[in-house]
């Protein structure tokens, strides 16, 4: 299909926009976040993370390393995210399950309007990564699956005609990343999330050791992931599985 049949609403003057305009030539996963990167930079956020919204969550899937697509969250962050459980009962991510419209986030009104233990260990953890607003954008793509988008920083609230211009954004970017899964489905090796996860992990550095600390499992667990992962990639060793993977675009 070419980008002309993919992209048809990009003739209409309203959406000549760079920014839009290169959603059209995202063909893999790296290049969806150069996208969402530039995003960032040019409305003033610092990171990005892509989500999927599944009907019903069960608490095993209550992580940003089962729900997120792609991601720019420092490993750090996730990793704590993850390990408070901040998921869980998230007013941001709830909205997002049940809405169709932008939902805006303010760490200075939630901590104004709810004071539950969780949602303050929450404030404190963004706020030292200096992320104290953010919005998300709920879109459906063609199977409708549903994901949310979101964008998050310490900047001002957005004016209406930035939130439509990231809203059209996401609907466009979600419409790719959707054909290229698909695509990929078709092509890759079947790797679960926690093989992914520890392969990410070692791509970063972290020794088995280091990984069962982050990750909340044990060291054996950790070494039976890799070893599984790198049998069904066809690899040699680790090393070989996390280029592999780097080349297919499985990281988050």
């Amino acid at each position: 299909m070419s980008d002309s049949q993919m992209m048809p609403h990009l003739s209409n003057p309203a959406f000549s926009n760079p920014l839009l305009e290169s959603v059209g030539r995202i063909r893999t996963i790296h290049d969806a976040k150069q996208v969402l990167r530039e995003a960032c930079a040019q409305y003033g956020f610092r990171h990005f993370v892509v989500i999927s919204l599944p009907g019903t969550i069960s608490r095993t899937q209550r992580s940003l390393a089962q729900l997120a697509v792609v991601s720019s969250w420092p490993a750090e962050l996730t990793a704590e995210f993850d390990r408070l459980e901040l998921a869980s009962d998230s007013p941001m991510l709830n909205e997002m399950q049940t809405r169709i419209s932008p939902v805006l986030l303010d760490m200075s009104k939630l901590k104004q309007e709810l004071s539950t233990q969780k949602l303050i260990a929450a404030i404190h953890l963004f706020s030292r990564f200096e992320l104290t607003t953010g919005v998300g954008f709920p879109v459906q793509d063609s199977e409708s699956k549903r994901y949310a988008v979101c964008f998050l920083g310490d900047r001002e609230p957005l004016s209406d005609e930035k939130l439509s211009t990231l809203g059209m954004l996401s609907t466009m970017l979600i419409d790719r990343i959707s054909q290229i899964s698909s695509d990929r489905n078709e092509q890759k090796p079947v790797l679960n999330a926690r093989e992914i996860e520890v392969l990410r992990w070692t791509a970063e550095g972290k020794t088995s050791s280091e990984i069962s600390r982050l990750t909340g499992l044990s060291e054996h667990t950790v070494n039976h992931y890799a070893t599984i992962s790198t049998k069904k990639l066809g690899c040699a060793n680790r090393t070989q599985a996390v280029v592999k993977v780097m080349r297919m675009g499985l990281f988050r």
